[in-house]
């Protein structure tokens, strides 16, 4: 089976790792490459020879939602996000899908937080903020403001999700000082943006004195894992989720989209997939015994 990665950039991905880890473990053997592909080669790409070749691909930055147009279908749960992480070849035909959705619950579940009535602020207006609004949702959120540094790209966020995850209030916000309020009211923030990404991992979206209300802070980029924003957020005693929960689930939902049924993940050792794919992004190698 051959499976890829395709965004911009990618030098920072973990994914060919993760992935050929995990069908390593199931027992299946697997050639998962990188394809830095441009925002206007992306229709070329997809009708090109290495496309061809493959049974599916990820989707990152920034082509989860532009890549819709260009798909034969959207799988009918991932359809009301507009936003696509999962391609699978299936009859010849290319079928999106959206795991990251599943991988913010799972990520939420496994450090055993509720979110049930709780304001959830999200920052950033692109496919990532998309799925964590719909999952939010799913664990009963009562309000999620998107705070957009586009605000055109927030609004179309709401009004494509408002009826699909309703009974949830979901709003937005300019990236400026009208954020301030909410941000401050919020149980929970994510940083849903590429901001503080390996390598500019200096780079934070907020400033650390706006962190001090915050119960729960998460970041989706997993690479750094302790990213400069949640390194203030542990100083301003918040709750802090890495990016490597959500990435670790969200891969092994599209492995269970790629293989056609869920996976028997009980027989393997997760601890030890979370433990290999922490020292590859951190580059920690265990001495020989």
């Amino acid at each position: 089976m051959r499976f890829g990665i395709i965004g911009d950039p990618l030098k920072q991905s973990v994914s060919p790792f993760l992935i050929q880890l995990l069908f390593e473990k199931l027992g299946h053997e697997v050639a998962y490459k990188k394809y830095e592909v441009l925002g206007p080669d992306l229709r070329e790409w997809l009708r090109g020879r290495a496309a061809k070749g493959l049974n599916g691909f990820n989707v990152t930055i920034p082509h989860k939602i532009n890549i819709i147009p260009l798909l034969d279908e959207v799988n009918a749960r991932s359809a009301p996000m507009k936003a696509v992480n999962v391609v699978r070849k299936t009859d010849g035909k290319w079928v999106g899908y959206n795991t990251d959705w599943y991988g913010f619950v799972k990520a939420v579940e496994i450090n055993a937080l509720d979110l049930k009535d709780a304001n959830v602020v999200i920052l950033g207006a692109g496919g990532a903020a998309r799925a964590i609004a719909y999952g939010a949702s799913k664990l009963g959120a009562k309000r999620i403001t998107i705070v957009a540094r586009s605000l055109p790209h927030g609004v179309l966020v709401v009004k494509d999700l408002k009826d699909t995850i309703s009974p949830t209030l979901i709003e937005t916000t300019p990236w400026d000082a009208n954020a301030i309020e909410p941000i401050e009211q919020a149980y929970m923030l994510v940083n849903a943006t590429p901001i503080g990404m390996k390598p500019n991992i200096r780079q934070t979206p907020l400033g650390a004195e706006l962190l001090e209300n915050a119960s729960v802070v998460m970041d989706a980029v997993y690479n750094p894992i302790n990213t400069h924003l949640l390194a203030d957020a542990l100083m301003a005693d918040c709750q802090t989720i890495p990016g490597l929960d959500m990435f670790l689930y969200q891969a092994m939902a599209a492995v269970d989209v790629w293989l056609g049924e869920e996976q028997d993940w009980k027989s393997i050792d997760l601890d030890e997939v979370r433990e290999l794919t922490h020292n590859k992004i951190t580059g920690f190698k265990r001495k020989e015994q």
